[in-house]
């Protein structure tokens, strides 16, 4: 499924991706609830779905991503690459870091 993430902002609550803040979005692209999960796990955080297609990342998320190095990133991708979300999909590593570039 088509999916983007964006943080989560104060004092308003988001219904749909119209309302989503642009300087909010943070990444999208084609993955199940299973990889989503998985790449919520190598970053230690939960999110909120407003619906399937739709998910809140908290700022603590946005936060590290901005202070992470490329070789951190990539080590990232690798485990998340790794779960077994991704089994069966000869998945590059790289083009997953590059969903969170």
């Amino acid at each position: 499924m088509d999916v983007t993430f964006f943080a989560e902002k104060e004092g308003g609550d988001i219904n749909s991706f119209d309302e989503v803040p642009e300087n909010s979005l943070l990444a999208g692209g084609r993955f199940t609830k299973d990889q989503i999960g998985d790449l919520l796990g190598c970053f230690k955080c939960s999110a909120s779905a407003l619906s399937d297609n739709l998910w809140v990342l908290p700022t603590s998320f946005s936060e590290n991503l901005a202070v992470i190095d490329d070789e951190q990133l990539k080590n990232i991708a690798i485990e998340w690459a790794d779960e077994h979300s991704w089994e069966n999909t000869n998945v590059n590593s790289m083009d997953l870091a590059g969903h969170l570039l």
